[in-house]
């Protein structure tokens, strides 16, 4: 791909460092990116084919990106104002490609997600309150979802999908499995389906290449159009209006146009800049209005009222955020198919989602995450003193509740600046002498307080420009048990791999020895860590490290019998030690694939078999109950099932389980992003439970739960 610096257009969008994301994008990858916040990626997104009444619209939010979560499905059904995540029957451990809803969305409720790392197509038919795989008649090597698109019937919808290998593939509502349409040599790279595909059943395909099929008969038959542009294609549309007039987005050439149903292209792009057109959107309203939307690499969104002839661009306030691909940043461009009623026009990109109500001319973005609960900790005391604190993302930062999470109030962090916060996670360390240390991080700091968060000694993480020129980004950490005394602290990073401090935050040692590649995903320190020095740290590659000497060394242990599933971006690992490590040795880690437990403090590794946390669950977090000792419970937090409790035998094995939240999550579809078990669990039998807004609360071990409070209120 080539281009003219020089002539690349720097105008009409806020940007940070555009010729940086340019490089960046070509492959010169070794420069300094720049953060914003919040981190609120989208990588795909549907709206309601009757947006104008129901103002429903889902998206996907990368959650991979900041190294502590899965890849969330999105609702809002007030148009962007608020937002649920829809996690009931998500079990897997992939990232997703693609959202789409039914052209018949009001009458059938259909929405479809698109996922790689062969996971196929997993589908809802209750407006995302659950879901389903929809993986019928594919084969493992057919799921990887490329490209994806839906297509109104006269009875429904039809499904076209192009795989990783570029095979197309099609299925309506009425089929019992999905066929292949085209094999894998015609290498299919983008599909545009017909808005009128009820009456003329149009659809048209690219290669990779840029060569162009259509068929007329929903994808039995293909017509060939060669390549018209000479280049490759990013995007395609077709108008309404019997599928003659179509639209070709490219990345030399800007955009192609065709009258006649694809027979012959012409060139147009008065008034687009001098680079890639990487989206472009019609107007459902097209026939009257003649518009249609585009986006280039570095600006958003250009309009035009001729049919291409001239485009006009109005600033969206999407930033390039030199955090991705260039061509990433512009995540997907749509019109709203009641456009001619709302005038509404979204743009879904690496910065967020941004919508306009008047037909592009101003734009407001929709906040999915400021204010969501990252993590939670509860006091030492809890049945005496019900004191809480919680981890926000853009929110309070730390929020501090002395009444078992029903009210809450901004912790003594200093944050001379007001802004809002991000804090991933935090721990309460009980003294010796009774007294309790809460230790937190956020990015390129590390805190600890002896007043319940009232104040806070605060000291900055050193940066490691040799890894990376960022901030240190937390991600999990761990005290010592010992804290008062030794001062030690494990944290997890995002970019920086593990680092260690042995006074309180003063200095900073990095753990070398584990890659810096991965973010941590988990840190766990043994309760005799005074004694036996074992601490262990677990990577978003799915791999688990252990020190027995206090950090001066690590090595991994279970690479042979571990075995994660799923895709490789996404191997999150949860690290648990038993209060009795000192007695049984057991260690437990949950995986993509289940829970594999250790009882020689990690060396040799055993799978779980039983059917609820054993090999087709994708474990969120594991956790022992605090009196493991008498009551053999751990409490598994499992993606897209709920929160199990389980009882263990004296070798670590399942006998027993029950799924403690299965009324929240079908109900509510509420999933906990991270839950705690009181420290007092044998007199008050709770846990709590971070949603992604507010606390939930059982006081009875699981059986029954409540809505507690909201910490970002």
């Amino acid at each position: 791909m080539l281009f003219d610096i020089n002539k690349i257009q720097i105008g009409g969008i806020r940007r940070i460092a555009v010729l940086t994301a340019f490089f960046l994008s070509i492959g010169f990858t070794g420069m300094n990116t720049h953060a914003h916040t919040p981190h609120d990626m989208v990588i795909a997104f549907a709206a309601s084919p009757d947006y104008a009444n129901d103002k429903t619209m889902f998206l996907i939010s990368d959650g991979a990106f900041t190294g502590w979560y899965y890849d969330q499905v999105m609702r809002s059904t007030d148009g962007g104002t608020t937002w649920i995540n829809l996690a009931n029957g998500l079990d897997h451990p992939l990232e997703y490609s693609f959202i789409r809803v039914s052209p018949k969305f009001t009458t059938d409720q259909t929405v479809f997600a698109g996922l790689k790392g062969k996971g196929g197509v997993y589908r809802s038919t209750n407006r995302g309150d659950s879901w389903e795989s929809y993986n019928t008649g594919l084969a493992a090597s057919n799921k990887i979802i490329k490209k994806m698109e839906v297509a109104e019937t006269s009875s429904g919808y039809v499904v076209f999908f192009s795989e990783g290998n570029g095979a197309l593939f099609r299925r309506s509502n009425t089929d019992a499995q999905w066929t292949q349409i085209l094999d894998k040599t015609n290498k299919v790279a983008a599909i545009a389906v017909s808005p009128d595909f009820a009456t003329d059943n149009t659809l048209v395909i690219a290669s990779d290449t840029g060569y162009l099929r259509k068929s007329t008969n929903g994808g039995i038959d293909w017509i060939e159009l060669g390549n018209p542009t000479g280049t490759i294609i990013y995007d395609m549309a077709i108008a309404p209006g019997g599928a003659a007039e179509i639209f070709l987005a490219t990345p030399l050439f800007g955009i192609f146009y065709s009258s006649d149903g694809g027979n012959t292209f012409v060139n147009k792009g008065t008034g687009l800049p001098n680079e890639a057109i990487n989206n472009i959107a019609v107007s459902p309203n097209y026939a009257i209005d003649r518009t249609v939307f585009s986006t280039s690499l570095t600006q958003a969104v250009f309009k035009s009222i001729d049919s291409g002839d001239k485009w006009t661009l109005y600033d969206s306030g999407a930033v390039v955020t030199v955090q991705t691909s260039l061509l990433n940043e512009m995540t997907d461009l749509q019109v709203s198919r009641t456009y001619a009623t709302d005038q509404t026009v979204f743009l879904p990109v690496f910065d967020g989602l941004f919508i306009s109500k008047n037909g592009g001319s101003t734009w407001k973005q929709s906040q999915t995450r400021i204010g969501i609960l990252t993590g939670l900790a509860l006091s030492s005391n809890f049945n005496i003193d019900q004191k809480m604190i919680a981890t926000t993302y853009v929110g309070r930062g730390i929020a501090i509740s002395a009444d078992s999470g029903t009210t809450w109030s901004t912790s003594g962090w200093p944050n001379p600046t007001g802004r809002k916060m991000n804090f991933f996670d935090s721990q309460i360390v009980k003294n010796a002498n009774g007294t309790q240390t809460i230790v937190t991080a956020t990015n390129g700091y590390v805190g600890s307080s002896n007043n319940f968060g009232d104040s806070f000694t605060v000291r900055f993480i050193p940066r490691f420009p040799e890894i990376r020129k960022d901030l240190v980004s937390l991600t999990a950490l761990a005290a010592s048990p010992n804290f008062a005394t030794d001062k030690e602290i494990y944290l997890g990073s995002r970019l920086h791999g593990l680092l260690q401090t042995k006074d309180a935050g003063k200095t900073w040692i990095l753990q070398r020895g584990i890659p810096t590649n991965h973010p941590i995903t988990s840190v766990a320190v043994s309760p005799n860590y005074a004694t036996d020095r074992t601490a262990f740290a677990a990577t978003r590659a799915g791999e688990l490290w252990r020190t027995q000497d206090g950090g001066n060394t690590f090595l991994r242990v279970g690479a042979s019998s571990i075995i994660q599933t799923g895709w490789a971006g996404q191997r999150y690992m949860w690290v648990a030690i038993s209060p009795q490590f000192a007695i049984d040795n057991l260690v437990l880690v949950g995986t993509t694939s289940g829970i594999y437990r250790s009882t020689d403090g990690g060396t040799t590794w055993t799978k779980e078999t039983d059917a609820s946390v054993g090999a087709n669950a994708v474990i969120l977090q594991v956790e022992f109950s605090p009196n493991f000792g008498t009551d053999r419970t751990i409490f598994v937090n499992v993606r897209g099932k709920g929160l199990f409790s389980a009882n263990l035998d004296g070798v670590g094995a399942v006998t027993a389980s029950l799924n403690t939240t299965s009324s929240l999550l079908g109900n509510e579809n509420i999933e906990f992003i991270e839950f705690k078990i009181s420290p007092t669990f044998a007199s008050d039998s709770t846990i709590v439970g971070a949603a992604r807004k507010n606390i939930y609360k059982s006081m009875d071990g699981g059986l029954t739960w409540i809505v507690s409070g909201s910490p970002d209120n």
